[in-house]
């Protein structure tokens, strides 16, 4: 049962984002298609902000750790 739901929880937003496609005027579905471009590059650029932020406190562990030998 946890699969089910599980299966249909990862299917609604995919669900929600074709239907303009098909459904929707031309004009609809580029302002539709924008809008998931531009969600996509706020999604990439937080994925490089966070790994960022990972490599950043990894080089200053590396360093903390260096100098105090």
């Amino acid at each position: 049962m946890f699969k089910l739901i599980g299966i249909v929880v990862a299917v609604i937003p995919i669900v929600l984002f074709l239907r303009p496609f098909f459904m929707g005027q031309l004009k609809k579905r580029s302002q539709v298609k924008s809008d998931f471009q531009r969600q996509i590059d706020y999604l990439v650029w937080g994925i490089l902000f966070f790994i960022g932020c990972g490599v950043a406190y990894a080089i200053a562990k590396l360093v903390f750790q260096f100098s105090l030998k």
